[in-house]
């Protein structure tokens, strides 16, 4: 990307990281032929003066057969039938987080990359990241997969990029790599994209793929998936740093006697009480120790990062406290998009009692193939009702029979209002 070169560029997908890679090509000089299903004239990038637009299904893959390179966006998989034939001709097929990589590492080659990957947590833990090494007074960038796309980042003053990444952008990396990179848990979700867990795993993996000897790995000690994990990147030369809310983790970051532990070096030092940790349940004790884990990797000191962690509300839509009334607490956790997360947010509610308390439950929407007996036990045991609307209704009605009320409703405002029809003092 040096010069313009006479060959196109090819951009398939336009969604937010495509039509950004649209943008940054052509401030950059280069031609460009882009592709979505919608319709040319809703376009964004129509009438850029060297973007060729083509529409409509299916992809018109002999059109691309002469770009000299491709980014797909993340919402294109890679098996798709109709991509085969540019993937069997050679031509390179990466995504938009490479072609940041590549440009970073010519024109500015002391930046650092920290990319964070996995189930559930994922924007919590890059936010919070990027907070600390900002706090420190380090330029950041923050964003990939979570709020700006990557080719929006790039600016010649930052010295780190903090990344969220998906496994679909995974599956389209090449030779990124990223200094400090996470792997934060796994359980079942795109299994309409993934043919089994360990699939979905393995493109998740491809996080630390590029990893040299020395970059730091930072691995959640509690999941009995990424256990495995740990020795194979040891033997690569990795720095690996555990995480855990479990008890002690030598050489990580855990929790402990009711405090967030940095225990990296030989002498373990308290952080910061739990309870002074401002996002609430354990999967946010868990987002805290990773986040700790990878600033203090980078450099920041102990303080800002205990800092952070006291002071950080949380994002939206994801466990969200959105208001009190009549005794009875709303709480926003639409970012909850598969049965793991959904099952951490319930596991923070304490049963109903005497007093109230218990969850009514909003629950369904895209069915993305998961396994929604995960949440029968808890549900059972929290959740007094549960208002199911959406395609994964009747999926989530035969895992939850035996447990909460089940309702069904057709559209979100009527589950509000029934909800709020069902829930008494006490309960959320």
């Amino acid at each position: 990307m040096n010069s313009p070169s006479p060959l196109p560029f090819g951009v398939i997908g336009l969604g937010r990281s495509g039509v950004a890679a649209v943008r940054f090509l052509n401030a950059h000089g280069q031609t460009v032929l882009a592709w979505d299903t919608r319709k040319e004239p809703t376009l964004p990038v129509s009438g850029l003066p060297g973007v060729a637009t083509l529409d409509g299904n299916p992809l018109p893959a002999t059109a691309f057969l002469g770009c000299q390179a491709i980014l797909l966006s993340p919402g294109v998989p890679r098996a798709m039938p109709e991509l085969q034939p540019i993937l069997q001709a050679g031509i390179p097929v990466i995504n938009d987080v490479e072609w940041l990589h590549d440009h970073v590492r010519r024109l500015n080659p002391q930046a650092m990359f920290i990319g964070i990957t996995g189930s559930n947590g994922k924007s919590t833990v890059t936010t919070l990241i990027g907070e600390m090494l900002q706090q420190q007074g380090l330029a950041t960038a923050v964003g990939g997969n979570l709020g700006t796309p990557a080719l929006e980042l790039f600016q010649p003053e930052h010295r780190a990029y903090v990344l969220e990444l998906s496994s679909f952008q995974l599956e389209s990396i090449a030779a990124f790599r990223a200094e400090i990179s996470l792997f934060l848990n796994l359980t079942p979700d795109h299994l309409d994209r993934y043919p089994d867990l360990d699939a979905y795993g393995e493109a998740k993996r491809r996080i630390h793929e590029n990893a040299r000897p020395g970059d730091r790995v930072i691995l959640n000690g509690d999941d009995p998936w990424l256990s495995r994990d740990r020795q194979a990147c040891q033997a690569r030369g990795l720095v690996v740093v555990p995480f855990s809310i479990q008890g002690p983790m030598p050489g990580g970051v855990y929790a402990h006697d009711g405090w967030l532990i940095d225990g990296r070096q030989d002498s373990p030092r308290p952080l910061l009480p739990l309870d002074r940790i401002r996002i609430r349940g354990a999967h946010n004790q868990a987002n805290a120790a990773a986040a700790a884990a990878a600033a203090l990797s980078a450099g920041v000191e102990a303080e800002t990062v205990a800092t952070v962690l006291a002071t950080f509300p949380g994002l939206p839509h994801r466990m969200e406290h959105v208001r009190h009334l009549d005794g009875v607490d709303y709480c926003n956790d639409s970012k909850g998009t598969n049965v793991g997360a959904t099952l951490m947010s319930l596991q923070s509610f304490a049963p109903p009692d005497a007093q109230g308390g218990g969850v009514v439950l909003i629950a369904g929407g895209r069915d993305k193939k998961g396994d929604f007996t995960a949440l029968a036990p808890v549900a059972a045991r929290v959740v007094t009702d549960a208002i199911l609307m959406g395609e994964a209704a009747n999926d989530l009605a035969a895992a939850l029979v035996n447990g909460p009320r089940l309702h069904r409703v057709q559209e979100m405002t009527g589950a509000v209002r029934l909800a709020r029809s069902l829930a008494g003092p006490g309960q959320t």
